[in-house]
């Protein structure tokens, strides 16, 4: 790692060095870009024009609406600067230099439609600053779909068939939503991101190098998932509507209504995803010189739900008020059917067979929260941002599960009957003050946060017999999880003609108490555990631009990643005879550093380079029990290494036919121990590759062909799981004037999304196969609705950011 990190100083001491003697004077334009009350317009469109109107350069405005565009050519030029459902601003003509245009103010246009239509080229893959945007509305294949199929495609993010969410083939990215992290993780979250529709995502932003103001969670990065956002006045909305099918028909709705009036902006969506999905699954084992071999169909039959409620209320010029509404609701039965033939390393002949069968007879998640915001800017640069939040998290399951084996003769040897009944209950409170002023020509950003969570995990399981079902004690429990974090960060930001540079420092105090309560020999027991942490986290960032067509960006940041609260439970989950789940009381937070490079030539080229080091690796281990079974636990296990270099390019060998690539290359290297027997030394480089073309055809059709490669690669804590890939069609027609899109998709024509894997060490050998509905057709239709332009709901940052993201 030294001397990756060497390498890496002397690299960009030789590229400074030399664009600092060689390339011409640059010229900065920069200002603030608002709306008719003064709020900012983020991620506005800021062009650059010669005299021939021909583009030169653009960038987009930051969150908070300020923009900084350099150009060394000098001339006469103009700027120009668009925002969806705004009048563009259009400025003189004026010599390039040195020029501050201070507040340029956007009026809502009169034609909201053509606004819609009008807008600037935007390219798949983009460059904000140091991160890297997605545009989900430029992909053919992520529409109709859900939120988890979209995020799959953006640079650098990979998906197994674990729905395992992997940032630069690191596990450990902090998923946002508009700026708010979600209330789920692990399951939890590929659950939510598969109820939401990607017909509602605007672009997926990879944030390699986190700012103070952000929570210190995340030592993969963060990936933020920004909404569409309605910029019609009035009342508009948006309809999506389709099927799909692959080994079942599924239907989704995705409905999207706003409207405005004076100083109120009211807003709300609705989607449903219905159907069934299933999985099909298995394992190798050898244990002990017996083997077992399993196979699992598992069937998902529970429907997903969402819904959002907000309103905006604009007190004056500089004060405005904010609630938002979210709910999330997934329900529905499952059931998993697994046959495992067990017999000896010496023989491949079959001594026993166990057949288990999991009847998911009740299932329910509810997932509620409400954002109270207040909001103030002036003209001055001083932002007021004031967040109180309350979650409510709910989950419950009814699982009946048989277990009957049976000899080489079919004869049946014994059979049993269990039942796990578990509640979990979360609530999680939450308030955060931000403030940001200038202070000289620099802009400094503070604040607090404050927040307060309760997990209530209720575990029985019983043995079904003739009479009643008989409560296990050993094996049923009460988990309580109580945790205060209080945090405050200050952050400085300054430019400095080519560069822009930020520094900051995060404080974040934990305090928690874990309480088991168990009923032992028939006496009522409990044990308890506590912990209190102080930890600093520093965040670093600079950006030179070069020229006009060279930009440069570096950053460095600390990060933690605590446990899901889940996680924490010692509850043994049997899920048969011979393979069990449990949690982990004395789970330790991991820590990390992280460090990122990003080069980007005008917008078709981006280059990236980004290191990390983790301490107290967490990840879920697969371990022996007793002679014949196994244990999925998570474990603190050691250190982690990351080196990551990424690549997208975007070609356009016509005007009609679009080519963007993305490329990823890492190596991962743990250095673990399950126990003072079992180290490991692992070392495993790999790749991922994304390759997407779009063609524009007559009558208003547009085709895309993609494809993805990721090469063997080493996955948890000790498994290597063999390549994967994945071709995908998709077609796409303009109807009525443009309003309405219908949309024809193929995903994994020759079903090579596969997993497969292999773990070992001594004594012991797993294999792991699995396969999901990936090969599935889609049909999927969009009409969009309007009779003029709007401001649209506000983005806001809730303030229960990293605790909602810890719900498993």
């Amino acid at each position: 790692m030294t001397g990756y990190i060497k390498g890496f100083l002397t690299t960009l001491l030789f590229i400074y060095s030399f664009y600092s003697f060689s390339q011409p004077k640059v010229f900065h334009l920069k200002g603030q870009i608002v709306d008719e009350a003064n709020t900012p317009l983020p991620s506005s469109t800021i062009v650059l024009l010669d005299q021939q109107n021909k583009e030169v350069a653009k960038v987009s405005a930051d969150s908070s609406g300020y923009f900084d565009l350099s150009y060394s050519i000098a001339g006469r030029y103009v700027l120009n600067i668009s925002f969806t459902g705004y009048s563009s601003y259009r400025s003189a003509v004026f010599e390039l230099a040195h020029k501050d245009f201070g507040l340029i103010k956007l009026n809502p246009a009169d034609n909201a439609l053509a606004e819609v239509v009008v807008q600037a080229k935007q390219d798949l893959v983009e460059l904000d600053g140091g991160n890297i945007i997605y545009n989900v509305s430029k992909s053919i294949d992520a529409q109709g779909a859900t939120a988890l199929d979209a995020i799959k495609k953006a640079p650098g993010i990979y998906v197994d068939n674990d729905n395992t969410i992997t940032l630069n083939g690191r596990q450990g990215a902090m998923i946002l939503l508009d700026g708010r992290q979600t209330y789920m993780s692990g399951k939890e979250l590929t659950d939510l991101l598969r109820s939401m529709p990607s017909s509602g995502i605007r672009s997926v932003e990879i944030i390699n190098s986190p700012t103070a103001r952000f929570d210190a969670a995340g030592s993969a990065g963060i990936i933020n998932i920004r909404t569409i956002k309605p910029q019609i006045k009035g009342f508009n909305g948006n309809l999506t509507t389709g099927l799909a099918y692959g080994m079942n028909v599924r239907q989704n709705l995705d409905i999207s209504l706003n409207y405005r009036r004076n100083n109120v902006n009211v807003y709300g969506t609705y989607n449903h995803f219905l159907g069934s999905y299933s999985y099909l699954y298995g394992s190798d084992r050898i244990q002990n010189n017996k083997t077992y071999d399993s196979f699992t169909d598992d069937i998902d039959k529970r429907q997903r739900m969402g819904s959002r409620l907000g309103a905006d209320l604009a007190l004056n010029k500089r004060n405005t008020l904010g609630i938002l509404l979210t709910g999330n609701f997934i329900f529905g039965g499952g059931l998993t059917d697994t046959r495992t033939d067990i017999g000896n390393t010496s023989s491949p002949a079959v001594l026993q067979v166990l057949d288990a069968v999991n009847d998911y007879y009740q299932q329910q998640t509810q997932r509620y929260n409400m954002n109270l915001n207040y909001k103030y800017e002036d003209t001055l640069g001083r932002i007021v941002n004031v967040d109180a939040d309350y979650g409510y998290f709910q989950k419950t399951n009814g699982n009946l599960q048989s277990n009957i084996y049976s000899g080489d003769r079919n004869n049946v040897i014994s059979r049993s009957f269990n039942r796990t009944l578990n509640a979990i209950n979360i609530n999680l409170k939450a308030f955060k003050f931000d403030y940001t002023t200038r202070l000289g020509k620099a802009i400094l950003e503070t604040g607090l946060k404050l927040s307060d969570i309760r997990a209530d995990n209720d575990s029985k399981f019983l043995h079904v017999l003739a009479a009643r079902d008989s409560l296990d004690d050993r094996r049923s429990n009460a988990f309580g999880y109580n945790e205060q974090i209080a945090s405050t960060y200050v952050n400085l930001k300054r430019s400095f003609k080519r560069w822009n540079v930020q520094g900051g420092l995060r404080l974040e105090n934990s305090s928690s108490r874990g309480a088991l309560f168990f009923r032992s020999a028939g006496i009522d027991s409990a044990d308890n555990i506590r912990r209190t942490y102080l930890n600093l986290f520093p965040s670093v960032s600079a950006s030179f631009k070069a020229s006009a067509n060279h930009n440069f960006s570096l950053g460095y940041s600390r990060r933690i990643d605590r446990p899901a609260y889940q996680d924490l439970n010692p509850f043994v989950y049997m899920l048969d005879e011979l393979n069990f789940w449990q949690g982990n009381p004395f789970l330790q937070p991991q820590l990390s550093h992280r460090a990122s490079f990003t080069y980007a030539y005008k917008s078709s080229t981006i280059l990236g380079l980004t290191f990390s080091h983790t301490d107290q690796f967490s990840t879920q281990i697969t371990d022996t029990l007793d002679l014949n079974k196994v244990i999925m636990v998570f474990r603190n296990l050691g250190v982690q290494n990351n080196a990551a270099l990424s690549i997208t390019q975007h070609i356009y060998p016509a005007k009609w036919w679009d080519i963007t690539f993305n490329g990823t290359l890492y190596q991962l290297r743990n250095k673990i121990s399950f126990d003072q027997y079992r180290d490991f030394d692992l070392k495993q480089a790999a790749a991922r590759m994304n390759l997407q073309q779009s063609f524009k055809l007559p009558y208003k059709f547009r085709a895309e062909v993609s494809g993805t490669f990721t090469s063997r690669r080493l996955t948890g804590a000790n498994n290597i799981s063999r390549a994967v890939s994945q071709v995908d069609l998709g077609l796409q027609k303009s109807l009525f004037k443009d309003k309405g899109v219908l949309r024809l998709v193929v995903n994994d024509i020759y079903q090579g999304n596969r997993g497969n894997a292999v773990q070992s060490y001594a004594g012991f050998y797993l294999r792991s196969y699995s396969y999901y509905e990936s090969r599935q057709v889609r049909l999927n239709f969009t009409y969009k609705f309007a009779d003029s332009s709007v401001k649209g709901p506000r983005t806001r940052n809730s303030a229960l950011g990293d605790e909602n993201g810890r719900i498993k």
